[in-house]
């Protein structure tokens, strides 16, 4: 039996000729691959290639007689003097260093920042204990060891002239507490005012009493917060 036989129509024509295609195929690649390679290297040996720009230094461009130097009118440059080294070290003699100087300065106090109006800004007010004839300043914090309780607390008259119209509200003071534990300044924090009570309010603070405070000991003079509240009903 042929092999013919076990192949379909046409099969044994395309084995006989595919020795031959395969030998063209392979012929014009080659040949292909070669024109493109040529013509590559035709472009590239027709580039024109700009020459990189040479710089010539002259030989005497480092020599100083070259250059001039310029100088006003009628006042010529002196000379530099320059000292050549002759080879030869001189010893120095170590000089004993003076025993530094301590001076005692006087303590000074710390400051502290002003409560109460949110801000960093300090003033330079001592933290330390207060003399008996200096008031502090309003806002001002002063050291102490303790603070004034409040002993007798008087009650603040409602102005008729506020009840009939219907004022109420709280007013803030801010009370100086003297060494006796008597208040000696009572005025109004800035936005604690109650234009129509804020009179009440101080006459009754001053009128109260309070315990003094103290730092080792010793009364000092601060100021504290007092709120006094006016209430209809």
């Amino acid at each position: 039996m042929a092999l013919s036989d076990f192949m379909p129509y046409g099969a044994p024509e395309l084995l006989e000729g595919a020795s031959p295609r395969m030998a063209r195929s392979t012929f014009t690649a080659t040949g292909l691959v070669a024109a493109i390679v040529c013509c590559i290297g035709i472009v590239v040996a027709n580039r024109h290639v700009v020459p990189e720009p040479v710089i010539e230094i002259p030989p005497d461009v480092f020599n100083p007689d070259r250059f001039q130097v310029l100088q006003p009118p009628g006042k010529p440059v002196p000379p530099v003097p320059i000292t050549r080294f002759d080879g030869t070290f001189k010893p120095v003699h170590e000089e004993t260093p003076e025993p530094p100087t301590i001076v005692d300065l006087p303590p000074v106090a710390p400051v502290s920042p002003v409560p109460g109006n949110g801000s960093d800004e300090v003033r330079d007010t001592p933290i330390g204990p207060v003399t008996s004839d200096i008031d502090p300043l309003p806002g001002v914090y002063v050291y102490t060891d303790e603070l004034p309780q409040l002993v007798r607390a008087v009650k603040p008259n409602y102005p008729d002239i506020a009840r009939e119209a219907g004022v109420e509200g709280t007013v803030k003071l801010q009370l100086l507490i003297g060494l006796d534990g008597r208040v000696l300044k009572a005025i109004v924090q800035p936005k604690g005012s109650v234009p129509m009570l804020d009179q009440a309010a101080m006459t009754a603070a001053l009128a109260s009493v309070f315990t003094p405070a103290l730092v080792n000991n010793r009364p000092v003079k601060v100021w504290v917060t007092q709120d006094y509240r006016f209430r209809l009903h």
